[in-house]
């Protein structure tokens, strides 16, 4: 909140609510919470109200956190990285990023959501559930086994390598008996995460699996 205030000036509760995914009460408590603690922030009544923070002041929250830095490439897809869990931390990215450059390279940079959006679900709405897609997601960076409940089909322990989305169906790559293999989980009905460990491939590369891949 800091961040966006220090780069937009004053903005209202409601707008900041949106741009944060939170309700107004939350701003105005956190509003409160960082006057005790003595940033001078403010709010101001009246038709063009708002909170703002005094001139001059500069956050230090400059360095990306763990979780910030794996959302790094996907602070321009926030639809996609909602899905992954990482809609949060892809969030505050892009505030520090907007906030380390020039305020007119910031500026223009800020517009591309005003003209662009990418909607990763096909037209008649989203098949798999955003959870399940996180416990995947979680799955793959522990490299942990998997048990997979797709349609009607009984549940499968797989060891997951990577997930791709092309053209709003997902796919779970896995490891077979054979190599690499692609699981389309477009009716993905559960999942049941294992504490179950295995190797990934030192030389396994998900870009260039799936591009190698016959068509």
């Amino acid at each position: 909140m800091l961040q966006i205030l220090q780069r937009r000036g004053r903005m209202t509760a409601r707008a900041l609510a949106q741009q944060l995914d939170v309700s107004e009460r939350t701003i105005l408590r956190d509003v409160d919470a960082f006057s005790e603690a003595g940033v001078p922030i403010f709010t101001t009544r009246g038709g063009r109200g708002g909170i703002e923070v005094m001139d001059g002041f500069q956050t230090r929250l400059t360095g990306l956190t763990t979780d910030e830095a794996e959302s790094l490439f996907l602070v321009g897809q926030p639809e996609v990285a909602h899905r992954l869990g990482l809609g949060v931390p892809a969030r505050a990215t892009r505030n520090k990023l907007l906030n380390a450059i020039a305020p007119m390279l910031a500026a223009e940079a800020d517009q591309l959501d005003s003209w662009f959006l990418h909607d990763p679900d096909p037209p008649h709405g989203y098949a798999v559930p955003h959870g399940e897609l996180r416990r995947l997601s979680r799955s793959i960076k522990r490299s942990r086994r998997v048990e997979v409940f797709i349609g009607q089909e009984p549940a499968v322990s797989v060891r997951p390598l990577g997930l791709v989305l092309k053209a709003g169906s997902w796919s779970l790559v896995v490891m077979g008996k054979r190599g690499a293999e692609v699981l389309c989980i477009d009716q993905l009905r559960a999942t049941r995460l294992t504490n179950e460990p295995f190797v990934r491939p030192a030389d396994f590369n998900l870009d260039r699996f799936w591009r190698s891949r016959p068509t």
